[in-house]
């Protein structure tokens, strides 16, 4: 009797778990996830400020962060005389899980001084859970208009082959 009631059990728990799965899978890499959370200067952004915008995410964690700068310039560089280019918004995400509450101050005043350099504080990892991002390398997620994740990359030093299809989509997503 005891059997039959644990596979009824784990029949159960397995049905529960397939009718959620497609909850789990949108919510982690398919979309710009819920977000509400501060730059360096303490400025708040949520997901409603990038909606209805191509959204290039641009993040790491501190060893990849000194690829970030490589590739928000060379993506910029590469399509700012496009005349849609407005239409993108880059959105720098610094994964900070891990850092402990009481240097928290001492973090923050390692990041750019200029306001427009903004990046935002992850300090829950959010970001890099939901779009898996890759471990010392710069992590680009390029997000439609609609809010749906198109194309998703890591990479350290400038790949030309990774720049040419990061542009090539960012140039299909604008003729849209």
């Amino acid at each position: 009797m005891r059997t039959k009631l644990q596979k009824r059990f784990v029949v159960a728990a397995i049905a529960v778990f397939q009718l959620f799965l497609p909850v789990f899978t949108l919510a982690q890499n398919g979309t710009l996830i819920s977000f509400k959370s501060e730059d360096q200067f303490g400025r708040v952004y949520t997901e409603k400020d990038f909606l209805q915008n191509i959204v290039v995410i641009v993040g790491s964690d501190k060893e990849g962060s000194k690829y970030n700068g490589l590739w928000g310039k060379a993506i910029g560089d590469s399509l700012k005389r496009a005349s849609n280019y407005q239409q993108i918004k880059f959105l720098r995400v610094a994964d900070l899980r891990g850092v402990p509450f009481f240097v928290k101050g001492l973090v923050k005043g390692k990041f750019p001084k200029e306001k427009e350099r903004w990046v935002l504080l992850d300090w829950k990892g959010q970001f890099a859970k939901a779009y898996d991002f890759a471990p010392e390398s710069s992590n680009i997620v390029i997000i439609n208009r609609l809010g749906s994740v198109v194309h998703k990359t890591h990479a350290k030093e400038l790949e030309q082959h990774k720049l040419a299809d990061i542009c090539n989509e960012l140039r299909r997503l604008m003729r849209e």
